[in-house]
C-alpha cells in the first residue's frame, strides 16, 4: 500500500508539503490531513504501535502510536516553528518547518539564518507518559493481535549510520524520499532545549560516544512508573494543538512522528559551551532536572503528537462507534442469562461458596464512577470481604481471577513495610522539576485489591498513617492528594477498591459483607485450577465484553419506578427511622442502579428495587450476627 508508506513512513516530507502552502482557517492542516488518513480504527491498526513494539524495530521519524497515562506535565517548551535556510551556492533562501521535529535540518552547502526575521519562535507541551499503570495483558495482547502492522528490525537509532534518513528509505523502500534526506551528510542538531547547530564529522563521532555514555549510564533508570514492577515504553510526548485539554492520569492515545536521536539526551556533566547550544533556552538546569527531562532517547522516546484521541476505557472489545456498540451489545443480549448465570458461579467459587457475596463482587466489578454532587462521587461501590482465609495466597489467586476479566487491576499487600516504605501519593520533586508517582496515582477505571490480611501486628509510622488515609480519602471521595511540598492539591479518581480481610477492615467501604463460606480449601492453589475448564478463551471473552458495555451504560429511572421508590422510603421511614437512614437510601439506590446494569438494561424495574432491598437485608442481618469489629 504504497499511500500508507507515504504518510506512516514519511510524514515529516508530508508536513513540510502541507506548511509550504497558504493555510486558510484555523484548523491546523497537519491535524486535519491526518484525521483524514485516520478516521476509522481499522486505519489505525496500520500505524505501528510503541505498546507492542521493540523501539529498535521502528522507524526513525516515522508515524507511530502510544496509548498510555498522563504522569507528569513539564512547562512549555519553545522551539523555531519556522526558520530560514539558506543556499550557500546560489544564494537563495527559503522556509522550513520545525514542528513536529526536534532536529532543525538543512542541506548541504545550506545554513540556518538565525537573525532572520522570518523565523517564527512557537511553544509545545511536553508531557511524560507512561504505560496505562495495571493494564491486564490480555488488553495489551488484543491490541497486538488487531495491529496489521509487523515492525521489521531496523539498524540500532544509537548509530550515525541509523540517523542518516538515506539509509533508513533504502531499508523500507518507501515510495516518496522525503524532502530531509537531500544532504544526510549536513544534517544539524538540537537539545530538547530547541538549540541549534550544524553537525560536523567531528560532532557525528562525538554523538556517538553519546551514544556509548547512554548504554554506560542508564542502565536501571527511574522511569517513574505508578505501581512497581511495570513493563513497556515511557515517552516524552510534545503536543502542539489543544495544550489545555490534557490533564495528569488521563488515559489518550497519541498518533505522531518517532524522535529516538541520542543527541537529544543531555548528562550531568555535559557543557553548553558549543556555539549555538542554547539559542532558545537559557535558563540553568539543576544535573537532577537535566537527567529526568531529556532522558536517552533510547530509553525515553520522543513522540510529537499529530493526533491525541482522548480514551474513555481501554477495553479493546468495547467498540466507541455507536454502531459497532449497538451490534455488540445484541450479540451480548443474546446469550445474557446463561453468560451471567455461568460467571456468578465462577465468582461464587472463587468467595468459597458465597451466592450472595458473588452479585456483590459482580456489581463491584461493573461500578464506575459517573458523576459527582459536590463532594460526593457517584458510582463508586468499594466492597469489603471479612472472613477471608488466613493467606495472603487467596488475595492473590483472587485478583489473578479478576485481572483476566477487568481492563486494569493492581494487588496492594498491606504489609506494614509496604505502609511504611512505598509511596502512596505522588509528591513534586522541585530539584529535578518533576512529579514523583505514587501508587494512587491511577487511570480512571482501575480495580485494586486490598490485602488486608497482610497486615501483621507493628507500629505505623508518619508514611505509613499519611497512606492509610491516603487509602481512606480514595475510598470515601475518590480523591489523591497531591504533595507539591508548600500547598497541597486534589485531585480526582475513580478507583475501585476491593477489600480483603480477616475481620472488618480498618479502611472504609461502601459495602462491608462477611462471607458466609460453604467451601474451606485445605490447597487454595488447586481449589482455583477447579475453574481452568471454565475460564476458556472464549467465556473470558464474553465475559470482558460484558463487563465493558456495563460500565459504561446510560441510566436512569422510569416515573412508575421512581414513585414506587419514593414510597417504600416514606413508609419504611415512617415505621422505623432507625432502618432506614439516608445512607441506607443512598446504598439501596447504588445497589438498585447495579443490579439493572448487570442485567444490561439502563432503567430498573419494581422486580430489580426488591431484589435489591432482600439483598441488603440479608446483608445486614450476616452484620448484626458478628462484632462491630474483630481483630
Amino acid at each position: 500500500m504504497p499511500s500508507i508508506e507515504d504518510w506512516i513512513n514519511n510524514p515529516l516530507g508530508i508536513i513540510q508539503t502541507l506548511s509550504d502552502k497558504p493555510q486558510d482557517g484555523d484548523c491546523s492542516p497537519v491535524r486535519k490531513y491526518f484525521s483524514e488518513k485516520l478516521a476509522s480504527r481499522s486505519a489505525l491498526t496500520w500505524v505501528p504501535s510503541l505498546n507492542d513494539s521493540s523501539l529498535h524495530n521502528l522507524k526513525a521519524n516515522s508515524l507511530v502510536r502510544y496509548r498510555c497515562m498522563i504522569q507528569d506535565m513539564y512547562d512549555p517548551e519553545f522551539y523555531l516553528g519556522k526558520y530560514e535556510v539558506k543556499d550557500t551556492a546560489t544564494g537563495n533562501t527559503f522556509m522550513r518547518s520545525g514542528k513536529y521535529k526536534d532536529i532543525a535540518e538543512c542541506g548541504a552547502n545550506q545554513t540556518i539564518d538565525m537573525d532572520s526575521r522570518n523565523n517564527v519562535t512557537m511553544d509545545r507541551m511536553t508531557l511524560y507518559c507512561v504505560p496505562v499503570p495495571g493494564e491486564a495483558e490480555w488488553v495489551k495482547q488484543s491490541y497486538a493481535d488487531m495491529s496489521k502492522v509487523k515492525t521489521h528490525s531496523y539498524p540500532s537509532t544509537s548509530t550515525t549510520r541509523a540517523r542518516g534518513k538515506r539509509n533508513l528509505e533504502d531499508e523500507t523502500e518507501v515510495s516518496e524520499e522525503p524532502m530531509e534526506s537531500q544532504c544526510p551528510d549536513a544534517e544539524s542538531k538540537n537539545g530538547d532545549n530547541g538549540a541549534i547547530s550544524m553537525e560536523t564529522e567531528e560532532e557525528k563521532s562525538k554523538r556517538q560516544q553519546t551514544a556509548r555514555k547512554v548504554d554506560g549510564l542508564c542502565e536501571k533508570p527511574d522511569l517513574n512508573f505508578p505501581l512497581p514492577g511495570e513493563k513497556g515504553p515511557a515517552c516524552l510526548v510534545k503536543v502542539y494543538d489543544d495544550i489545555d485539554k490534557f490533564k495528569v492520569n488521563d488515559i489518550v492515545e497519541f498518533v505522531g512522528v518517532l524522535s529516538v536521536d541520542p543527541s537529544l539526551a543531555r548528562f550531568q556533566n555535559d557543557r553548553c559551551g558549543e556555539e549555538g547550544d542554547s539559542v532558545i533556552n537559557v535558563v540553568e538546569e539543576t544535573p537532577e532536572e537535566m537527567n529526568a527531562h531529556a532522558p536517552p532517547p533510547s530509553l525515553v522516546p520522543r513522540l510529537h503528537a499529530v493526533l491525541c484521541n482522548h480514551l474513555k476505557h481501554v477495553n479493546p472489545l468495547v467498540p466507541d462507534s455507536v454502531e459497532d456498540k449497538i451490534q455488540v451489545l445484541e450479540n451480548i443480549q443474546g446469550v445474557l442469562t446463561a453468560l451471567k448465570q455461568e460467571l456468578l458461579s465462577v465468582l461464587e467459587h472463587a468467595l468459597l461458596g458465597d451466592k450472595m457475596a458473588a452479585k456483590y463482587l459482580l456489581c463491584h466489578l461493573i461500578a464506575n464512577v459517573y458523576g459527582r454532587a459536590d463532594a460526593m462521587a457517584l458510582g463508586k461501590f468499594s466492597v469489603n470481604f471479612s472472613n477471608c482465609p488466613r493467606s495472603s495466597l487467596y488475595s492473590e489467586l483472587l485478583h489473578h481471577l479478576l485481572s483476566n476479566i477487568v481492563t486494569q487491576s493492581h494487588l496492594l499487600h498491606m504489609s506494614l513495610e509496604n505502609m511504611n516504605k512505598l509511596p502512596f501519593s505522588p509528591k513534586k520533586d522541585y530539584t529535578a522539576n518533576r512529579l514523583r508517582s505514587g501508587i494512587l496515582q491511577l487511570a480512571d477505571q482501575t480495580n485494586i485489591t486490598i490485602n488486608e490480611i497482610a497486615l501483621e501486628p507493628g507500629q505505623l509510622d508518619v508514611n505509613g498513617v499519611k497512606n492509610i488515609q491516603s487509602l481512606g480519602n480514595v475510598i470515601n471521595w475518590q480523591k489523591v492528594e497531591y504533595d507539591f511540598e508548600f500547598h497541597r492539591q486534589e485531585f480526582q479518581s475513580n478507583i475501585s477498591a476491593l477489600i480483603v480481610s480477616e475481620g472488618r477492615s480498618i479502611l472504609p467501604s461502601d459495602c462491608f459483607v462477611p462471607l458466609q463460606c460453604k467451601e474451606q480449601p485445605s490447597d487454595l492453589r488447586s481449589y482455583f485450577q477447579q475453574l481452568d475448564s471454565i475460564l476458556t478463551d472464549d467465556f473470558l471473552t464474553k465475559c470482558r465484553t460484558y463487563i465493558g458495555l456495563a460500565k459504561h451504560m446510560d441510566y436512569g429511572l422510569s416515573d412508575e419506578v421512581q414513585k414506587k421508590i419514593q414510597d417504600d422510603f416514606v413508609s419504611l421511614r415512617k415505621d422505623d427511622p432507625k432502618s432506614m437512614t439516608v445512607d441506607d437510601f443512598h446504598a439501596l439506590l447504588s445497589l438498585t442502579r447495579l443490579l439493572s446494569l448487570s442485567d444490561l438494561k439502563s432503567c430498573p424495574t419494581l422486580e430489580t428495587w426488591n431484589m435489591a432491598k432482600v439483598m441488603e437485608n440479608c446483608r445486614k442481618q450476616r452484620v448484626a450476627e458478628i462484632p462491630e469489629r474483630r481483630t
